[in-house]
């Protein structure tokens, strides 16, 4: 198990979008204040659309593409070439069909003219950031996806500072913003033409083998965290579209960072499940559940004790409406970390199917209960009806995975009980602890009670400390 490159690989993507994610996730919330929580929702209406119609240029390709090039004897450079003349057919496809629909549902709104300024330069700026990150990803550079994706980030972050500072109306802060993912798309683009030409032809069948159902079942993916602001804006106000959006803003956030450990899981993970090493993809699979789990809880434990704090510290007074909607909405993080390395488990052992099976009922319920609870509790209905959709994908990926309880068991068994603990502590007697002393205490605790009660995670942990230290001695 080569656990060391995967760290490696790990380490890069969590540090670059650590600071990222802050920054992009600050800078919205300073939007947020300065917009108000009527033009916040429209503005997440825009960012909703935007994010999937980014997925368009996509459809699911990058998945085949790691698939074919993780097999012996792969030719990657035919490989990339077909895989870019896919996205960009794709791209103006995208851009055509997000037009008419534009056209068709917003119609006489003043949400029209500001989709069309986020969404059209997000379809090619998310392209060419896509095929970056695909071939890095395939090749397991991913210190240059972790380039690609910081250099898209901090634009998008000095888009809207500026936005603020120079007081701009929202028309033009959604102009500016949709043009500024470009940036990370001209760098990754030039990334990848250092390493490998894209002119020269492969095997595009390989590529659509199996295609539908990465399509459908990244679709669904990418669909999931954009419901709650565009079935909310048809059942409730602009009001409570931005009460929850500026609430599912921080978990959001939040729990990529669970799955940049998963992305440098998966090239590993399908070559296991390529090469029918199903014991060692098991063993690697329960690894990527406990540490993505641990993560998950970790990120959760500031937000869903000391909720009414962050969202006053963050968002202001006219947002208070929104900090029970985040304490809910934390438990997410918690499922997602979880969901992850369930549906990887599938996906990687070639069961792809069944995974969009799963993701496809957690849509349907999911659209239901956000049309049906919104229209009742507004902004709640949308909390719970989010939460729902975690669980209904839960006990779909335990269902459909032959080794899922197995892998559930083995990857949760210390991890759920140190969080029960740390749950029960937070919720009595450090529940009216400063923020800022009781989140880290039960952090730390928490992580102790992991360490210590978990053999493989320490003993993966000194093994890697100790190959550093020999490196560097014989350096």
């Amino acid at each position: 198990m080569n656990i060391g490159l995967i760290l490696k690989n790990a380490s890069y993507l969590l540090s670059s979008n650590l600071l990222v994610r802050v920054i992009t996730a600050l800078a919205s919330i300073w939007v947020a204040r300065y917009l108000g929580v009527e033009d916040y929702g429209m503005l997440a209406v825009g960012l909703a659309f935007s994010g999937v119609a980014g997925y368009f240029t996509d459809m699911g390709i990058t998945h085949t593409l790691i698939r074919e090039g993780t097999k012996p004897n792969a030719d990657i450079p035919a490989l990339m070439g077909a895989f870019a003349k896919w996205r960009m057919g794709f791209a103006v496809l995208t851009a055509v069909a997000s037009a008419l629909l534009i056209e068709v549902l917003y119609s006489g709104s003043d949400l029209r003219p500001v989709l069309y300024w986020m969404v059209m330069p997000t379809v090619l700026g998310a392209n060419l950031v896509g095929i970056g990150a695909a071939y890095f990803q395939l090749t397991q550079q991913m210190k240059f996806t972790a380039l690609i994706r910081t250099v898209a980030g901090l634009a998008t972050a000095a888009t809207l500072c500026l936005g603020i500072v120079f007081q701009w109306p929202l028309l033009l802060l959604a102009a500016v913003y949709g043009c500024s993912s470009l940036l990370g798309g001209v760098l990754s683009l030039w990334l990848v033409l250092k390493k490998v030409r894209l002119t020269k032809g492969g095997d595009a069948k390989a590529l659509l083998q199996g295609l539908g159902s990465f399509m459908l079942g990244g679709l669904v993916v990418m669909l999931l965290p954009q419901l709650g602001p565009l079935v909310l804006e048809r059942v409730a106000d602009l009001t409570q579209v931005g009460y929850f959006a500026a609430a599912y803003r921080i978990p959001v956030v939040l729990y990529q960072f669970p799955g940049i450990l998963a992305a440098a899981f998966y090239p590993l993970l399908f070559q296991y499940g390529n090469e029918k090493r199903l014991d060692e993809h098991l063993r690697l699979n329960v690894l990527q559940l406990k540490m993505m789990s641990l993560m998950g809880m970790l990120m959760a434990v500031p937000f869903l004790f000391y909720a009414d704090w962050w969202v006053e510290l963050l968002y202001g007074v006219e947002f208070a409406q929104a900090s029970g909607l985040l304490a809910m909405l934390a438990v997410i993080v918690i499922l997602q970390s979880i969901n992850f390395p369930l549906a990887d488990s599938l996906t990687t052992k070639g069961q792809q199917f069944r995974r969009t099976m799963v993701l496809i009922a957690a849509v349907v319920v999911g659209t239901a209960l956000y049309a049906v609870l919104g229209s009742r509790y507004g902004a709640t209905g949308g909390a719970y009806a989010a939460l729902a959709t975690e669980g209904v994908l839960l006990i779909g990926n335990l269902a459909m995975n032959r080794t899922g309880v197995q892998l559930l068991w083995r990857g949760l068994a210390v991890n759920l009980p140190a969080f029960a603990i740390v749950a029960l502590l937070g919720f009595t007697v450090l529940r009216d602890a400063h923020p800022l002393i009781g989140a880290p205490l039960l952090g730390l605790l928490l992580i102790g009670l992991a360490a210590g009660l978990d053999r493989e995670l320490r003993t993966k942990a000194l093994g890697i400390v100790r190959a550093r230290q020999k490196k560097t001695l014989n350096a």
